[in-house]
């Protein structure tokens, strides 16, 4: 039988070519699936990482959604008109013409206690407003993102 195999391959001329083709497409097939294997634990890698990184985002989506931005922004839009309206030189001068003598002396009759507590309620206003503002800028660059894409 096995004579009778290769009696018809030496017949037939475009069985060996066949032959050959077959092979080429057996491997082009297997190294086609394992990519597609690897295109496919990928996806199941990313869209993991995209489940960890929404259940991280999402109380920082919840804060950012209870925002008043109308408010918000009508605040900064009067402070950026009074700072607008202010006239350096005249704070300059003022500055200038201050008594540090005077300054000195009011300084030691200070509370330095309530002035720290004063200070530390001040520098932790300024961080959160800080925070917002980034929380602001980076809320409002995804949704322009978002929006420019489509």
């Amino acid at each position: 039988m096995g004579d009778q195999a290769m009696d018809n391959k030496e017949k037939e001329p475009g069985v060996g070519q066949l032959m050959k083709e077959l092979r080429f497409t057996r491997i082009i097939c297997m190294i086609s699936s394992v990519l597609t294997l690897c295109l496919l634990l990928g996806g199941i890698f990313l869209f993991d990482r995209v489940q960890k990184l929404a259940a991280v985002c999402e109380p920082a989506i919840e804060k950012i959604s209870d925002v008043d931005v109308q408010s918000l922004n009508e605040t900064l839009y009067h402070v950026n008109v009074s700072l607008k309206s202010v006239d350096w030189e005249q704070v300059a001068d003022a500055l200038g013409e201050l008594d540090v003598e005077a300054l000195n002396s009011a300084i030691e009759g200070l509370d330095t206690q309530e002035l720290t507590e004063s200070l530390q309620n001040l520098n932790e206003a300024v961080d959160k407003l800080r925070e917002l503002n980034e929380k602001m800028s980076a809320f409002s660059s995804m949704f322009g993102g978002i929006f420019n894409q489509g």
